[in-house]
């Protein structure tokens, strides 16, 4: 997990980056922030409703809400191996895998068939990082609403995320990776909450309408203490 003085201070400072976002860059959507529980919050209210993560994170930005989530609140499998809440996808019983696996197939089109969605977990467990801890609960909300966040999500145009990742690789030497094909919670959140690295993606379908992306809004999802390099280095790296 992240150095929790770095959190603390990026928490001070969101009204600054999101001035930095909006008035240097054009970003219009509020940020949100993900932070991954070992146990259930006892000052935050829990989600009420079952949904996949990208549609929760969307009422963040729609009505500004605060809440936090459990294995029980998910529909979505991609989300759970995402966020920990299922790492190895394990943790369900046989019958919500199940259900997820013909919810994705039959009722929003993922993939054709459950075993094309088994190929590309595959892949993904392959490719992305597991996380070693299963945690029992996922914070949601804006940045600035979440204390000391694991994941920052941005949504900016192709131009706008060049700029944030150009500055990043400016400061650090370090390449900026873009996925893209399934869910971006699976690809990214791993990246940014274990490894440390911010990353980005075209997103895929049910991301992109459960957020209303216009055609040429990307997502950045970063470390938050890998925005404040990137805001730092945006005018010397121009």
């Amino acid at each position: 997990m992240k150095n929790s003085s770095q959190n603390r201070k990026l928490l001070m400072h969101a009204d600054a980056l999101h001035s930095a976002l909006h008035e240097k860059l054009g970003i219009k959507k509020a940020v949100i922030a993900l932070k991954l529980a070992r146990e259930e919050p006892a000052a935050i209210d829990k989600y009420t409703d079952m949904n996949n993560i990208c549609y929760m994170m969307a009422e963040v930005l729609e009505e500004n809400k605060v809440f936090y989530t459990t294995l029980e609140n998910h529909v979505c499998l991609l989300g759970c191996a995402a966020t920990g809440l299922d790492p190895a996808i394990s943790q369900m019983s046989d019958e919500q895998r199940a259900d997820s696996a013909q919810f994705h197939t039959a009722s929003i089109n993922i993939f054709p068939t459950e075993e094309i969605q088994q190929r590309a977990e595959a892949q993904a467990a392959a490719l992305f990082p597991t996380y070693s801890t299963v945690y029992k609960a996922v914070i949601v909300g804006r940045l600035g609403a979440v204390a000391e966040p694991d994941a920052l999500i941005l949504f900016a145009t192709p131009e706008q995320v060049h700029l944030l990742t150009r500055a990043y690789c400016y400061a650090t030497g370090n390449i900026i990776r873009g996925f893209a094909g399934m869910g971006v919670c699976r690809m990214l959140l791993p990246l940014a909450c274990i490894d440390g690295e911010p990353a980005f993606s075209i997103s895929d379908r049910a991301w992109r309408r459960a957020f209303g992306l216009a055609p040429d809004e990307l997502t950045l999802v970063t470390p938050p203490e890998k925005l404040e390099v990137m805001i730092e280095n945006l005018e010397q790296s121009w």
